[in-house]
């Protein structure tokens, strides 16, 4: 369990890496090159790196994966209407929840953490509701907590939004990057690689960025070379934290890596504190030092 708890701390440093990278990447190019060439850069590597260890792909692993990537990019969808049409305050937490879905699997499987678990599960989600709704303006996107789908596009997700109240589109975000999990960790069971579960979570995301990617003039894809290494980056960062997570699946609770995965929103507040010298609202103090606190006592059951 331990190692789990690691692996999954790892996947949030991944992923709050890539959210800040791809912030610094916004710079250069538009949201939509970010994600659309930083998925490519992710499914190759991963895929290449799967085949070169894993052999040729399982076709469960592989679906599972695609279908939690596909799920992924679809709540976000879902998740930047309603950022783009609702109060910050009200969308960003309800969308944050969505780590109740796997938590509430793992219960019915009889994975039931014990008194210290339930504190730190507590009071890391907490952090993350309270960080949810104190964005940097460093970041590429909100920070939702979602593996698969990232780097995203906000602006052009948000157009393409079906127009449902904004808290219901939260509350259907917050599903899908729960159900994301839950994927994640069926494709990993078995014999199957969880190296094959992230490379289809790469392509699934692929697949579902692809219609937004095509639907406005190519010349917006476009990188320039001195935002290249950047945008690489980003997307490979994504891409790690992807493969990492499938893995800790297979080593752990499903509740416990999901939480600890999904604490990338301090990561990110961190590192633009650290990297980039943003001031931290008292706010946000206190909720990374919740997320900290959480990660701990999870950590250590």
């Amino acid at each position: 369990m331990v190692v789990a708890a690691v692996l999954a701390l790892v996947t949030s440093i991944a992923y709050g890496s890539s959210d800040l990278v791809a912030g610094i990447a916004a710079r250069r190019a538009r949201p939509i090159a970010i994600a659309l060439w930083g998925h490519v850069a992710g499914t190759l590597v991963v895929g290449t790196i799967a085949w070169s260890v894993a052999g040729r792909p399982p076709l469960s692993g592989l679906v599972f994966g695609l279908l939690g990537g596909a799920v992924a990019a679809v709540g976000l969808v879902l998740f930047y209407g309603a950022m783009a049409r609702g109060s910050v305050s009200v969308v960003a937490p309800l969308a944050a929840s969505g780590a109740v879905v796997p938590v509430a699997v793992g219960v019915a499987r009889g994975e039931v953490p014990g008194v210290l678990g339930w504190v730190g599960l507590a009071v890391a989600v907490l952090g993350v509701l309270v960080l949810a709704t104190a964005m940097g303006p460093q970041t590429a996107e909100p920070n939702p907590p979602c593996a698969g789908a990232r780097p995203g596009c906000p602006d052009e997700g948000a157009a393409r939004s079906p127009r449902l109240p904004p808290p219901l589109a939260a509350l259907l975000a917050a599903g899908a990057f729960g159900s994301a999990f839950v994927l994640i960790d069926a494709g990993g069971s078995g014999a199957t690689s969880p190296l094959w579960v992230a490379a289809g979570l790469q392509t699934g995301g692929l697949v579902g960025l692809l219609p937004i990617a095509l639907a406005g003039p190519l010349a917006r894809l476009a990188v320039p070379r001195a935002g290249l290494p950047v945008l690489l980056v980003a997307g490979l960062l994504a891409a790690a934290g992807d493969a990492v997570l499938a893995i800790a699946f297979t080593l752990g609770d499903i509740s416990v890596v999901s939480v600890l995965a999904s604490l990338d929103s301090a990561v990110s507040v961190l590192l633009a504190r650290m990297v980039l010298r943003e001031r931290l609202s008292l706010r946000q103090a206190g909720a990374v030092l919740a997320v900290l606190t959480g990660a701990v006592l999870l950590a250590a059951t």
